[in-house]
């Protein structure tokens, strides 16, 4: 096991220009979520926080599967960044998402809204069978995974939705 001040040394060596996480596993995101929804991104909404700086947006997609969890038939996501007029912030990691997308996204309750669970490690992009999700804002830091588990990465849909219905 690492010591504290070994980590944080690690940490401090990473690039700047990315958010650093601990590479999760699709049943570690299931367990952590209060629920998982298959559905179609409706519209996005960008809106200052309530000091007034911080910009996020806010996301509604329509369920078409609840995977976990008893999701309203519109859930909304609030996802760090957007832009509001020419004014623009970026949360290196978040989710990134598009209108009439197909997703699977993780969702933890934060207040009257969701937020990602493990930031873009818990949304998926739903392509046909395939189901993938863009990490690219992120430098994941390897770990052994618990036995069985899978990490949260490209795979068939029709897995994704099997792990995460049997995650315990």
């Amino acid at each position: 096991m690492r010591s504290a001040p070994a980590l944080a040394a690690l940490l401090l060596a990473l690039p700047a220009a990315a958010s650093t996480a601990l590479v999760q596993s699709v049943e570690e995101l299931a367990r952590a979520s209060d629920a998982v929804v298959r559905g179609v991104v409706e519209r996005q909404e960008c809106r200052r926080g309530a000091d007034g700086h911080r910009i996020y947006t806010f996301v509604e997609i329509r369920t078409t599967a609840a995977w976990k969890g008893s999701p309203a038939a519109v859930v909304v996501v609030r996802v760090p960044g957007g832009t509001i007029g020419d004014e623009g912030q970026k949360a290196l990691g978040a989710a990134a998402f598009s209108d009439g997308e197909e997703v699977v996204v993780f969702l933890e309750r934060a207040g009257e809204v969701h937020q990602v669970a493990g930031d873009s490690q818990g949304k998926f992009a739903v392509e046909g069978e395939t189901a993938r999700n863009d990490t690219r804002g992120f430098h994941l830091l390897e770990r052994p995974l618990p036995a069985e588990e899978r990490r949260a990465a490209e795979m068939p849909v029709a897995e994704l939705e099997r792990r995460v219905r049997s995650a315990q």
